[in-house]
């Protein structure tokens, strides 16, 4: 066990005990009635947090949404330092892209057509170097001057040494060149950075991207089989929280009572930014879009809404499409999740603005640390007319559509995990020195994950913290059953945890409180990753994908090719930076709030065959 990461302490667990009436916001079913409009002020409320860093006072839906370019998967595609102005009222600040100032294009790619793309690392120093946490695994001082990067795919199912495995990572002049099978039908995919211990400042200074999966049913083109608009009228939507300086640089703490380099247990911003700009405004035409919106922030999870009260039609989760357009007000999308959506903007005249919203309320967690809600997100402005489409009456299971979705069949095991939180004693000097755990365990502890290819799973994720967690599995797909709020009050003292670093995952189903929620109509589809409210079982199917289907091992030892550098699990136990020694072998699972995922709660797990 490494003796620099966290000593016994379970202060956040019995906060999330007393949290235990706080219950499965995500598992609530959207209401039948439209919600009544939400009043858009014309400039952010008024600061009520004080102990929290605030940006400069900033007019919304002043600037035009920038739309990314679409391209294929494939070629180069650097990783770069460039200079970005948020807002119009903001100064220029650095920033990084993929191939563009901030975030990257829409990589497309087709079903079964290998993609082959060179990433390469031109970022010089850290935007964020002063924010560099050395307590982390594996992070040194170079990491400000000379920052490790890699990409992962999330929700591809690829091999071990195309993954973007966070242990193996490029400096500048460097970077890897990844091929991705594709062997999955279309969806809405993102490339992001995945380098340990600083994967939420990378991503937050710009490196991520939509990747467009197409298939014969859903081809992209104005012809699809599916009806679905194209083109112009088909737009990523990436929406990041953010806190700006007022030199126009991002300011990554949340709490002025955190000393500067230290991670936190969660970034949350007071701004909204869309594709890079911060309250943007977009002129729609009176017809149907589709707009691919990913929660890309580092911790926040959004309820969007329409000002209006409208609908939107949820079409597809992170991996594929629903077998039909489900109507709902408000849909709940938590970090790293994808929803597909179509939103009808056909009965409104020229001039009628529509507002897109976040109605989320703050988890006790982020309750208690005094973080700032979020209202608005963007406005839409209608102009002219476009041409005739109507919502789709199926999407799947008819008659040159694809598959209907498969019954959730019954798993061949079932598997409990759990997430804690912890005191991290060894950082005194911060204050709240919170670690976030999954079944007790230190990322790279000896007690290792085990899968077999092929298998089909029940997950039941056991939250006992006070802060809500969305759940990313590396090369799976599931499809949630429902969630149960538990007594974890009960739970938690019946069986107290050991010592950090021994597994502990007992079951939770005898501290159950009320009857299991099923999934609301719009989370039936596959996903690659749940949302696990406070103090609550979330309960999933996990299907492993079989050889068969991969066409690889995925139980081979990773290389660690000329040039990367690689964090061996044998040299763990004193933090210690290493190049090109120790086996890594597998995948990981892991929270996607990225704060948490670097500190601690992320754990391998090895798929056998």
């Amino acid at each position: 066990m490494n003796e620099n990461l966290p000593r016994r302490g379970f202060l956040l667990g019995t906060l999330g005990a007393v949290g235990f009436g706080l219950m499965a916001k995500a598992a609530a079913a959207p209401s039948p009635l439209p919600p009544p409009p939400v009043p858009i002020p014309p400039l952010p409320a008024p600061v009520v947090t004080p102990l929290n860093y605030h940006s400069p006072a900033l007019q919304p839906f002043v600037d035009e949404l920038p739309i990314p370019e679409t391209r294929a998967a494939a070629g180069e595609l650097a990783a770069v330092s460039g200079v970005h102005r948020y807002h119009r009222d903001l100064p220029e600040t650095r920033s990084w892209g993929f191939g563009r100032p901030v975030l990257g294009p829409n990589l497309e790619a087709r079903r079964d057509r290998l993609a082959r793309i060179a990433f390469r690392n031109e970022l010089g120093t850290h935007v964020l170097a002063p924010h560099v946490d050395l307590t982390m695994h594996g992070v040194t001082e170079l990491d400000r001057t000379d920052p490790r990067f890699t990409v992962h795919l999330h929700g591809g199912a690829n091999a071990p040494d195309d993954d973007g495995h966070p242990l193996i990572a490029w400096r500048n002049g460097g970077g890897p060149t990844f091929s991705y099978a594709n062997r999955q039908e279309a969806a809405t995919l993102w490339y992001h950075d995945h380098a340990m211990g600083i994967t939420r400042l990378n991503i937050q200074a710009g490196l991520a991207g939509m990747y467009y999966l197409r298939d014969e049913f859903d081809t992209g083109r104005a012809d699809n089989s599916l009806g679905l608009p194209s083109g112009e009228f088909e737009i990523p939507l990436i929406v990041q929280d953010r806190t700006f300086n007022a030199d126009g640089s991002l300011q990554p703490m949340v709490g002025t009572y955190i000393p500067q380099g230290f991670n936190q247990s969660g970034q949350v911003g007071d701004v909204a930014c869309v594709n890079g700009m911060a309250w943007p405004r977009l002129q729609v035409r009176r017809t149907l879009y589709r707009f691919r919106l990913l929660n890309g922030s580092n911790s926040r999870p959004y309820i969007f809404e329409f000002s209006n009260g409208m609908p939107c039609w949820v079409i597809g989760t992170d991996l594929g499409l629903l077998d039909a357009p489900v109507p709902t007000p408000s849909i709940r999308v938590s970090p790293g999740e994808r929803v597909d959506l179509l939103v009808d903007f056909s009965a409104f005249g020229d001039g009628t603005t529509v507002d897109l919203i976040n109605t989320a309320r703050n988890d006790l967690g982020n309750t208690v640390f005094m973080v700032p809600e979020l209202r608005p997100i963007m406005r839409f402005t209608v102009a002219g007319d476009g041409p005739a489409a109507a919502i789709p009456a199926r999407l799947r299971g008819g008659a040159g559509l694809p598959d209907a979705l498969p019954p959730l069949g019954p798993p061949e095991s079932v598997r409990t995990v759990t997430l804690i939180g912890l005191n991290d004693d060894s950082r005194a000097a911060a204050v709240f020195p919170t670690l976030m755990s999954l079944n007790n365990l230190a990322f790279l502890s000896d007690d290792v994950d085990m899968a077999a290819a092929g298998a089909v799973e029940q997950w039941d994720i056991v939250n006992t913290t006070p802060f809500d967690h969305p759940i990313h599995l590396h090369l799976a797909r599931m499809r949630v059953i429902g969630r149960q709020p538990i007594l974890t009050s009960a739970y938690w003292f019946a069986n107290l945890p050991p010592a950090f670093g021994i597994r502990w995952a007992p079951s939770a189903d005898a501290y159950a409180i009320g009857s299991q929620q099923g999934p609301p109509p719009w989370e039936f589809g596959w996903k690659d990753t749940v949302e696990c409210p406070t103090d609550t079982i979330t309960r999933v199917l996990v299907h492993w994908p079989a050889v068969d289907e991969l066409g690889f091992d995925p139980d081979v030892a990773l290389t660690v090719p000329p040039g990367a550098e690689a964090i061996a699990p044998a040299e763990m136990a004193g933090m210690d930076h290493v190049s090109g020694a120790g086996e890594i072998r597998g995948y990981v699972w892991h929270c996607h709030n990225l704060d948490h995922a670097d500190h601690d709660m992320m754990q391998r797990i090895r798929v056998m065959p």
